[in-house]
């Protein structure tokens, strides 16, 4: 039988609560939830040095999003990083209103006030943003 992929999120977000009740207050230390594709390769890697968790968000500190492309060697596609952010496991979305940097590897972006979501692979950044590519772009002003 395969679990969807936001059913094994679900089931990660109960196994990385062990220490403590849906919606505790105290942190939970190291969190990771992994998330998978259908045929179980990894979707996204989301962890943080500590979280809060409730039973719809999730408030990360540190966090470091990893999203791959899916496949079987579990190639990385993306990386996010901010200070803090939050979960909305229903939506899945992500949002901060600090910094934020996005590394990918033919482009790297920072700024402040950004929203990731997830089903949609979008990245929205606010304010302060700066783009560095990476990549050749002949003829750009043209």
């Amino acid at each position: 039988m395969k679990i969807p992929a936001v059913g094994l999120m679900f089931l990660f977000v109960w196994s990385a609560l062990a220490a403590g009740p849906l919606g505790s207050e105290t942190p939970v230390s190291g969190f990771r939830l992994p998330t998978f594709t259908a045929e179980g390769n990894r979707s996204m890697l989301l962890q943080g040095t500590s979280a809060l968790v409730g039973s719809k968000t999730i408030e990360v500190q540190d966090l470091n999003l990893t999203l791959f492309k899916g496949d079987a060697a579990n190639t990385i596609e993306t990386v996010l990083l901010s200070p803090s952010a939050v979960a909305d496991l229903d939506a899945e979305t992500l949002h901060g209103d600090g910094p934020v940097r996005v590394i990918h590897d033919e482009v790297e972006i920072t700024g402040h006030g950004w929203a990731y979501d997830h089903a949609l692979k979008k990245v929205s950044i606010t304010s302060r943003v700066r783009v560095v590519f990476h990549a050749t772009l002949p003829d750009i002003l043209k």
